[in-house]
């Protein structure tokens, strides 16, 4: 009996003990996504949230701007997320600790038009052009190209600048451009609304051709916090491995994908589901392709060292295995 009631206040002395001690902290994660094109591979983790691990929540975050992005990444507010692959390059040598994770996407820009003359980079010349952004990854790379095709960009044809893809993209349809460069969606919005218009030149085929690559080139990215990195790898490679399979899913489910590139990235569902086999998304740990990522950059690099920071980062700019 006695044996039985010391037992008895010692199990009620524990649990005293363990009801007084503090409970273990929730974590949460904060996931940063752009909407557009940047954030289609995340879009179906953005709708379902999907639990990863125990006592961890994944908080997602819609942004419309890299402006925004950055200012989110440099605060560290941002624990993982999906940005250009040339604005993590800045950041990063910028001195801010985040680390390059993997690929999303290998280009979504493409040279849109009437003139179905147009079948090849040489016959630009003479002609006029719209682009948005002076000394963007879309007119560096469009730079590039011309030049790797024996034209001058200066000389052999007129480049106009815009501000923005959806304007440039309005006046292409109305037909008051007759040349652009464009990125998916705007290049199905603009073939959807005026079926004069064509794809006519490809960005990704261009780069695969000169590069000598089978890859086009690594666009889009996800980075990730180094302190997260550091202190909690597992959880990062699962949260790669579930961003895979919803990269996947995105590819293989267009239709659906769209609607939910609707509710959350600001892409109407229609343009998203034609433009989704467009946007060559594909995710691919970093490590993996830093041959291919290096690349990129060194092309940016050449035409505009401030454009990836000033200059190529080093190693510890990649997530390791």
């Amino acid at each position: 009996m006695r044996k039985k009631l010391l037992f008895v206040v010692g199990l009620i002395l524990l649990l005293t003990v363990a009801s007084s001690l503090p409970a273990a902290e929730a974590t949460t994660i904060n996931v940063m996504v752009l909407s557009g094109t940047t954030g289609l591979s995340l879009v179906k983790m953005v709708e379902e949230k999907p639990v990863l691990a125990p006592g961890v929540t994944f908080n997602y975050t819609i942004l419309t701007s890299p402006d925004q992005m950055s200012a989110k990444i440099i605060t560290g507010e941002a624990d993982i997320a999906a940005v250009p692959t040339n604005l993590a390059a800045i950041l990063y040598n910028r001195g801010i600790p985040i680390q390059l994770a993997a690929i999303t996407n290998w280009g979504v820009m493409y040279i849109v038009g009437r003139d179905a003359a147009v079948t090849s980079w040489p016959e630009l010349k003479g002609r006029e052009i719209g682009i948005t952004g002076k000394g963007s990854t879309p007119d560096l790379l469009f730079r590039y190209y011309l030049s790797a095709n024996g034209l001058d960009p200066e000389k052999d044809l007129q480049i106009r600048y815009y501000p923005s893809p959806a304007e440039l993209a309005q006046l292409v349809i109305a037909g008051k451009v007759a040349l652009a460069t464009l990125p998916e969606p705007w290049v199905t919005e603009a073939l959807s609304r005026n079926p004069e218009l064509n794809v006519l030149l490809d960005y990704q085929a261009e780069w695969s051709r000169l590069e000598k690559q089978k890859e086009s080139y690594p666009q889009s990215a996800l980075v990730v916090k180094t302190a997260l990195a550091t202190a909690n790898p597992a959880l990062v490679r699962t949260f790669l491995q579930a961003a895979g399979a919803a990269n996947d899913w995105v590819v293989e489910h267009p239709a659906e994908a769209g609607h939910l590139a609707e509710k959350h990235l600001s892409i109407s569902a229609a343009a998203a589901t034609e433009a989704i086999p467009r946007c060559n998304l594909r995710l691919v740990p970093a490590f993996r392709v830093q041959s291919e990522i290096d690349r990129y950059l060194e092309k940016l690099y050449a035409f505009e060292p401030q454009s990836i920071g000033g200059k190529i980062p080093d190693a510890g700019f990649y997530l390791s295995e």
